[in-house]
Order: structure tokens, then sequence, then C-alpha cells
């Protein structure tokens, strides 16, 4: 019969391996106080570090020229969005501009569909083509906004969003991957209440309540969880007007390096 004796690590051991520490203490397995101390010691330290990992993050988005970018991430800025087409129908002229300005941070486009403009794909394609030749791919936002921009049925409105998130995937290289923009409101009104397919992705709603928490938001499209929510609009911030956004608590990168894949 073989009996194995496993010493306890305590919170200063523990410690002493994470920050260098030169204390040590030594414990008994009959030291229930230090037993404890130790894990409540190391469940602090793990929750600290899953806090600075997935940290909320302060978002911009803007549809003018930056003018001043060490300015806005001086600001505490990570992350920026920048409108990528319009509902007008036309590829925002300060798109690319903006998304090579802001190279060395993480950044996205948003595209503002034209449904009255009708061939969904093609609005996509463009877009790629006006951003292409940046060195990244993006996750686009597609924002589902404005019912007046949406005659017609709800059925119709699917199909054309369909339409449109079927080539954001072809386009390999400008985009990975798709999120969308909307409010309760919209969402429902534009494609139904029922309609929720696109759950799963994440989720940028607009809201007028100058909070920076989610306390207002109400499910929607099978979405439970916001990822991003504007909650201040026009600002003036290092001589650029533009909308304030809170990130979730949640690793979500905008953009990535092309690879040779994908280009």
């Amino acid at each position: 019969v073989f009996v194995f004796f496993f010493k306890q690590k305590t919170a200063y051991e523990i410690a002493q391996r994470l920050v260098g520490s030169e204390m040590c203490i030594r414990d008994r397995w009959y030291q229930r106080r230090v037993h404890g101390d130790s894990m409540k010691t190391v469940a602090i330290f793990v929750l600290a570090l899953f806090a600075a990992t997935y940290a909320i993050k302060n978002v911009a988005d803007m549809t003018e020229l930056v003018k001043d970018i060490d300015c806005i991430t001086d600001k505490g800025y990570d992350q920026l969005l920048f409108r990528g087409y319009m509902s007008s129908g036309q590829i925002d002229p300060n798109a690319k501009e903006n998304l090579v300005i802001a190279t060395d941070i993480d950044c996205t486009i948003y595209i503002s569909p034209c449904f009255k403009c009708g061939n969904p794909r093609k609005q996509i394609a463009d877009t790629c083509e006006a951003i292409d030749g940046t060195g990244f791919v993006y996750r686009p936002y597609i924002a589902i906004e404005d019912p007046r921009n949406w005659p017609g049925e709800p059925a119709a409105h699917i199909q054309f969003l369909e339409e449109l998130v079927a080539e954001v995937f072809a386009q390999r290289k400008c985009f990975d991957n798709v999120r969308f923009r909307s409010t309760k409101f919209e969402w429902e009104k534009i494609m139904g209440p029922e309609y929720t397919k696109y759950a799963g992705t994440y989720l940028w709603y607009t809201s007028s309540d100058k909070q920076r928490n989610f306390n207002d938001f109400k499910p929607f499209g099978g979405w439970t969880t916001p990822l991003v929510k504007q909650y201040q609009q026009n600002e003036q911030l290092c001589d650029n007007t533009l909308n304030l956004d809170v990130q979730g608590a949640r690793m979500a990168p905008l953009k990535m390096k092309l690879t040779k894949a994908q280009n």
C-alpha cells in the first residue's frame, strides 16, 4: 500500500511565483484558516486577471475624417468605428483614409445599406473595393436602422439582409465575420419580432440616455446581451464631432492582419 502526501501551496507561495516575493510560510494540512485565506487570495487574483483581460472599453464612432488620432487614443478610446457605406447608396468618402489613419489601433467600419437601391451584394462588393489595400480584414457592423428607409414587408428585408451577409463572407480579402447595429424598435419594425437568425453575433445598439452601462437594454432579435452601446451623440473631441460608445466585458477585436490566403 502506498500513501502519497501532497503539499498544498499557500497564497504566499503562489504570490512568490507570480511577483517574485521572497516570503515563505510553512503550511500544515490542519491550518484551515491559512488554507481559506490562500483560496480567497487565489480567487481575488483570478478575478483581477479576468477583469484586466475583459475590461470595459471606451469606443467612439464617427463619419468625419479623423483629425488627430493620437489625441483620441490619449483620451482613452480603445476602438474606433467608421462609417463605410451610407444609406443613400454611396461609399463614405472618408472610410478608407480613416482606416489608414487608425492603422495602429483596433477599428472597423459600419455599413448602412440602401434597401431602396437594391442589389445588396454589389453594395458590399463596392465597399470592399473602396477600403481594400489597408493590409487588414475587418469585422463590419451592418446597421439596420430607420424603418423609413425600408419600405415593404419584413420578408423582403430579410432576403435583402441575408444577401448582404452572404457577400460579406464572400469578400474574404476585406471582411471576416459580421456584426449588427440596431435597436429593438428598428429591428422589429424592419425584420419582424420573430426573426432571430443572427442572435449568435455581436450587437451594437444606440441609446440617448448618456449612461455608460447597459441597464436600458431590452432583448430583441434573439440577442440577450449587447456588445457595444452608443450612449452619447455629437460630442466634440480632438477637433472632431463623434459619438461615444462603450463596449462590454468581452474580447472582440475589430480587425486582423490580412493573410496570403485571404488576399
